[in-house]
């Protein structure tokens, strides 16, 4: 009986990733490991930004490229996590790929 190799038994997980919005936890993000006084207005604004880039992710999901979506969210999930992040990759990644047709 033959046995599946390690890489055959990583692809299902690859494509596993790209098919929901990956879950992260903003507030370290933006919180930034800073404790300071006068940060409340930057905390809040980096949360809203991450809500709505999450809102607008949870929109198009689906309309983003599989592999984009997977090496994105690998990518925006590296430190603690941003949708802003992910959000900004599957962009650069689709404006580049309109630059390879002009």
């Amino acid at each position: 009986m033959a046995f599946p190799t390690p890489l055959a038994l990583m692809i299902p997980l690859a494509f596993a990733v790209s098919d929901t919005l990956p879950r992260f936890n903003i507030e370290p993000t933006c919180k930034g490991g800073l404790d300071s006084p006068g940060l409340n207005e930057r905390y809040d604004r980096c949360i809203a930004e991450e809500n709505a880039a999450r809102k607008k992710l949870e929109a198009n999901w689906s309309g983003y490229p599989a592999g984009d979506r997977t090496v994105c969210a690998r990518t925006a999930g590296m430190a603690s996590g941003s949708y802003v992040e992910l959000l900004t990759c599957l962009e650069m990644d689709a404006d580049a790929r309109k630059l390879k047709f002009r």
